[in-house]
């Protein structure tokens, strides 16, 4: 999906249409059986969207069948031992099978041997192939080498945003009688638009025990927090988990910007209140708690900050190192594997340096402090979701960040045993690389109010653009 930044903003406009438009929304899809997918994509420098032949990275025009095959043992093999994926998708279009078809085997027929791959046809533009009859040329030559192999599976059209519901149901429904002979169960049928509306394409009786698609990214939209983005896959979802591969989602793995502000890497082991991290555990802790199989947006793509991996050298000589160990491990956390990280976090004053401290203080109502930073539990707190806020818990004391009530510019924030109130929900306002903590019963934000001294009291104050209230979020210990 990952493509120019008109490309973009366009997808993006056309994904907040299609949700006002009437995608499902179902509190509690059903469990999913797909967990067999753990999968990574392996993709074009230029993107997938390309007016010809798609090269993916480490491949070029001069490959032959039997370098593409020596590029694919290289690439795919190394995806596999760093990531533990099984699965690698790679995209086709009308050119490639046309002109290059004799090299790109030998790099899916190498990827054959390892694992499952996921053969998606990318339309250039429009959503929607150019030539209907180009477009099933391809497929037919597509299928007459790869549906004996059960390893090989066909993703219809990527993101097929150019088609209302009844045109692309009506396609997938002629795909597949023109090819009985490949398993339905190896056919994946991305949902309308950019393949989040999942349930216009799998109420269609006619597309029974297919596999179906969904692609969730940050642009999609703007939330937050954890809750809301896990609630957004789902509506996505909707009641059609058990057939449900995530082909496509992703962030960044590695320093960049976007959209003029600069980010550094980020720390997916725990809730930093990132734009970026919120969607990333959002996404992956509800691909697990549903069973959805997923694909990384991408495991390898030459020049892309969401890269998971980074290529050197060629040919027999391809490296891949490791982007970002923990983006890695939220994704195998979504394949069901590993903790996915730690909700325990140390939180950080950019304009003091001083971290919230609990200050050994066991009393409901005692202020939170400050203090410079130690490994010590007081200063050490465990975020808990609560809705589209958190909770923060102090693991000395057992005490919640707490507004007390005060809604007086200056006024200590405090430290109470669990409750139910609002004084202890916080909403997390991303800002770049920091965050800020507003009180849900309050509105003021948690200030360092500019004190220096150990001990001294966090505040609260309205909203300002004072580094005093910005925070990092940092893993404890």
């Amino acid at each position: 999906m990952r493509t120019s930044a008109a490309g973009r903003v366009h997808r993006a406009l056309v994904a907040a249409v299609l949700a006002v438009a009437g995608t499902a929304v179902v509190s509690d899809p059903a469990r999913a059986d797909t967990t067999q997918f753990h999968g990574v994509n392996w993709a074009d420098q230029r993107d997938n969207f390309v007016d010809g032949v798609l090269y993916v990275s480490g491949l070029g025009s001069a490959d032959t069948y039997a370098t593409a095959s020596v590029v694919a043992d290289r690439v795919v093999g190394q995806l596999y031992s760093i990531t533990g994926a099984n699965t690698v998708r790679m995209p086709i279009n009308e050119p490639t099978v046309t002109s290059y078809w004799g090299t790109y085997t030998g790099a899916v027929d190498q990827a054959l041997t390892k694992g499952k791959v996921i053969l998606a046809y990318w339309a250039y533009g429009s959503g929607r192939p150019a030539d209907v009859a180009a477009y099933d040329r391809m497929w037919d030559t597509v299928v007459a080498r790869y549906a004996g192999n059960s390893n090989a599976y066909f993703e219809v059209i990527n993101e097929p945003y150019g088609y209302s519901t009844a045109d692309l149901t009506n396609l997938y429904s002629a795909w597949l009688a023109r090819h009985p002979d490949v398993p339905r169960g190896r056919v994946i049928l991305d949902g309308a638009g950019l393949a989040q509306n999942v349930a216009a394409v799998g109420q269609d009786g006619r597309l029974n025990e297919t596999l179906l698609a969904v692609h969730d990214y940050s642009f999609f939209a703007g939330f937050e927090d954890e809750t809301s983005w896990a609630n957004h896959l789902a509506s996505s979802i909707g009641g059609y988990a058990s057939r449900t591969v995530a082909t496509e989602w992703g962030g960044p793995m590695g320093p960049g910007s976007k959209n003029g502000v600069s980010y550094d890497t980020i720390d997916y082991n725990i809730p930093s209140g990132s734009f970026f991290a919120d969607y990333l555990r959002g996404v992956s802790s509800k691909l697990r708690e549903l069973g959805v199989g997923g694909v990384y947006w991408p495991g390898l793509r030459d020049g892309d900050w969401y890269s998971l991996t980074r290529r050197t050298g060629s040919g027999s000589s391809i490296s891949l190192t490791l982007t970002n160990a923990s983006g890695l491990n939220r994704l195998r956390y979504s394949w069901g594997i590993g903790t996915g990280g730690s909700t325990t976090v140390r939180i950080v004053n950019t304009a003091t340096g001083l971290y919230a401290d609990g200050w050994g203080r066991t009393t409901s109502g005692s202020d939170v402090a400050q203090g410079p930073g130690s490994g010590g539990a007081n200063q050490q707190w465990v975020v808990e979701n609560s809705g589209t806020y958190v909770r923060l818990r102090n693991v000395a004391s057992g005490l919640y960040f707490d507004g007390m009530g005060r809604t007086a510019n200056g006024s200590a924030a405090g430290q109470y045993t669990s409750g139910t109130s609002a004084n202890q929900q916080w909403t997390v306002v991303t800002d770049a690389n920091n965050v800020r903590l507003r009180n849900r019963a309050t509105g003021l934000y948690l200030d360092g109010m500019g004190r220096t001294a150990s001990g001294a009291s966090a505040g609260q104050y309205s909203d300002s653009t004072s580094a005093n209230q910005r925070w990092r979020i940092v893993a404890a210990g």
